[in-house]
């Protein structure tokens, strides 16, 4: 079924590969009308670019919210307190149905394939809530509820709708994009979602920043924040429109019916190499595309994960428990700590224009961070092939770690705008390497070693499963981050101890690394 191979010189792994994607190609070709050739050969980096746009918006909107969200919400009336409940109610739906989503996405059928339905049905559902977030007191006044609590609620649905589905996509989007490119492919392609993912940050921190008023657009859309949003829409909306027509999908009952058309895993690629090389008989395996994972099989593949993945899925959940922190809190701690200013201090006064520059000069760091982001995710690959994923990934991860350490230590204007470019060598390794490690374990089916042994898993595991568990993590430390680190605050008395904090739980990220199983990658 894969193909014969010549044994006059020995061929080397790329050789096998090449033979085996060049049968399925012109096996695809029979029938042009479905389009299906295009999954068995090397895409181009702008092929790779489309695929990744709708990370762009994604990555934009996150970027949007950090900076918005609160305002909006303080704007309405409500106090510190449950404006910081509001902000976790996105994390647990991530948490509650976010595995959920992507369980029903590895077993639908549909014609246009397993992602793209459910990444457009979320894609409109963001489109929606991002309409609604800035507008809630429109809105409201349009229905007659104009109540300080119908506004919050109208809001918070508008928020809920917007983040949660952003982040529920952010994981379907790379796995998607994942599995319509060979598996030389994949490493490319992630690295390419870093830097537009940096580029779309940059985007909304940027769109924040303008004065929309003063250019009009924003007494015509109702303010700033609706200006804001609105330009993020169109961001997300052509993101969304691009990603999803780059590539159609092998639809799941076409894999099942048709062999030559399913993609080429790793594992397949070794039995090959086994076949063509002679080194003993290889087990005819049965011609199944990967068994789909039902909802009981999706629980019990949550309750029992292998270590490899409760090792990942902890790493995962530290780095982001570091980075919200930072990133949540960071123009706080500069407008506060480094620019001596109060948010609570009477409009025009100095301390009030203090930390207004404080904010300012934050969200320059901010972007310094999503630049270098972009930057460093172009070299990940090569880094990763020159000395290997562990150093590399836990090397990106101490990068974060020692800015924080240093931001805290020394909270100077010049070390608090340099050490964000370190954050953003870790933000590019968090979105890359993990992701990485997942797709690598799925295509050898091996998830355990024993004594320097891979074991091949007996138990099926849906792929976006497992990526929606890593994306899962971040609703998680967004929740934990939420309700717990704005007490500490208060009980300290100063934003300083966000520097630390972070730091040690990059710190123990780190330490958690250096445990994953990379089964030499």
């Amino acid at each position: 079924m894969y193909g014969t191979y010549q044994q006059q010189e020995r061929l080397t792994e790329d050789d096998i590969l090449q033979g085996m994607l060049e049968s399925r190609q012109r096996f695809a070709k029979l029938d042009n009308s479905r389009g299906y050739q295009h999954s068995f050969r090397k895409k181009s980096k702008w092929e790779l670019v489309r695929l990744s746009l709708l990370i762009v918006g994604i990555e934009c909107t996150y970027a949007t919210e950090t900076a918005l969200v609160a305002p909006i919400l303080l704007g309405i009336g409500l106090p510190h307190t449950v404006m910081t409940m509001i902000w976790a109610t996105p994390s647990l739906a991530g948490l509650l149905f976010a595995p959920v989503i992507a369980s029903v996405s590895d077993r639908l059928r549909s014609r246009w394939g397993r992602r793209r339905p459910v990444l457009l049905a979320l894609g409109c559902t963001i489109l929606t809530g991002m309409l609604v977030l800035p507008n809630g007191p429109a809105i409201g006044e349009l229905v007659g509820l104009t109540s300080v609590g119908w506004v919050a609620t109208i809001t918070t649905v508008g928020l809920i709708m917007s983040d949660f589905s952003a982040e529920t996509s952010n994981g379907l989007c790379r796995t998607y994009a994942m599995e319509v490119c060979t598996i030389r492919d994949q490493a490319r392609v992630l690295s390419i979602m870093v830097l537009t993912g940096g580029i779309g940050a940059t985007m909304g921190a940027l769109f924040g920043a303008i004065n929309w008023n003063r250019l009009g657009i924003g007494r015509l859309l109702g303010g700033n924040g609706p200006s804001v949003f609105a330009a993020n829409w169109i961001v997300l909306f052509l993101g969304l429109l691009v990603t999803l027509t780059s590539f159609s999908e092998i639809p799941l009952p076409v894999q099942e019916s048709e062999p030559m058309l399913r993609p080429v895993t790793q594992k397949m690629l070794l039995d090959e190499v086994k076949r063509a090389q002679g080194e003993g008989r290889v087990q005819e395996e049965k011609e199944e595309v990967q068994e789909v994972v039902g909802f009981k099989q999706f629980v019990h593949n949550v309750l029992h994960m292998p270590r490899s993945m409760k090792v990942l899925c902890l790493t995962q959940l530290l780095s982001h428990m570091s980075y919200l922190t930072y990133c949540l809190y960071y123009t706080d701690f500069v407008g506060a700590t480094v620019y001596e200013g109060d948010v609570r201090a009477l409009k025009g006064s100095a301390a009030a224009e203090r930390y207004d520059d404080g904010v300012r000069f934050a969200c320059l760091g901010m972007a310094l961070c999503s630049t270098t982001s972009s930057i460093y995710s172009v070299f990940i690959e090569g880094l990763i092939v020159r000395f290997g994923a562990r150093p590399v990934y836990v090397g990106g991860l101490l990068a974060h770690c020692c800015g924080m350490l240093a931001m805290g230590l020394m909270p100077h204007k010049l070390v608090v705008f340099g050490c964000c470019a370190l954050t953003g060598v870790m933000y590019a390794t968090i979105y890359s390497i993990p992701f990485l490690l997942i797709s690598h374990y799925h295509s050898k089916n091996c998830f355990t070693e024993v004594d320097g042994q891979y074991v091949e898993s007996i138990e099926p595991r849906g792929f976006g499963v497992d990526v929606s568990m890593m994306s899962s993590m971040l609703c998680l430390a967004q929740l934990i981050v939420s309700l717990a680190i704005g007490a500490v605050i208060d009980a300290v008395g100063s934003t300083i101890i966000i520097t630390f904090i972070s730091s040690a739980f990059m710190l123990c990220a780190a330490g958690s690394a250096m445990a994953i199983l990379y089964m030499e990658l």
